[in-house]
């Protein structure tokens, strides 16, 4: 249990320091100091700054898909899964700012691509078992699923991509009402 806790304690604090370095600036003893232990008891938990990356972004995706769970078993209408589910990736990354940044730059790189691609996998195919409910409900018409579900990540990663950056004209909540009325014209 202490393991856990220590092993978490580290986790958060490597994202702190990620975020606010960014992961190529960022050093193992920047990590120790944010944790508050020396640099050789960080290496009892992990043994490179690429493990405590892994670690941090599970712990991160791991948030996600509860905070996304959460919202979509609470909606009783397709709309509102639907809702529920864009909302809460744009309200959870949009917390996250730098930490998402650093992903998506991360993410972009050669030795992480693979990563990259199963995890951008997993939330289409997340938000696919959302319509897939609303479809076999007859709430939605039966079309084709997978190129709705990757424009529909694609607009929040925009969208996160331009709040983040300062571009952004529109708030969470106006950003995340224009996808969710793209994919109800999708399926009129």
């Amino acid at each position: 249990m202490l393991t856990d806790l220590r092993r978490g304690e580290i986790i958060a604090a490597a994202m702190k320091v990620f975020a606010k370095k960014g992961f190529s600036e960022a050093r193992a003893e920047d990590v120790a100091a944010q944790a508050g232990i020396a640099k050789g008891t960080l290496y009892l938990y992990f043994d490179s700054k690429e493990a405590i990356y892994e670690a941090a972004l599970k712990h991160a995706m791991t948030a996600l898909g509860a905070t996304v769970a959460a919202r979509v078993g609470a909606a009783a209408t397709a709309e509102e899964r639907i809702r529920a589910w864009v909302g809460a990736r744009i309200d959870f990354w949009g917390g996250q700012g730098d930490l998402y940044r650093m992903i998506l730059t991360l993410g972009r790189e050669k030795k992480h691509r693979k990563q990259t691609a199963t995890l951008l996998r997993e939330s289409v195919d997340s938000f696919m078992n959302v319509l897939r409910m609303s479809v076999a409900s007859g709430e939605l018409k039966d079309r084709p699923l997978e190129p709705i579900s990757w424009t529909v990540l694609d607009m929040i990663r925009g969208a996160n991509e331009r709040r983040i950056d300062g571009l952004s004209i529109h708030d969470a909540g106006s950003d995340t009402e224009g996808i969710v009325e793209t994919v109800m014209r999708y399926f009129a």
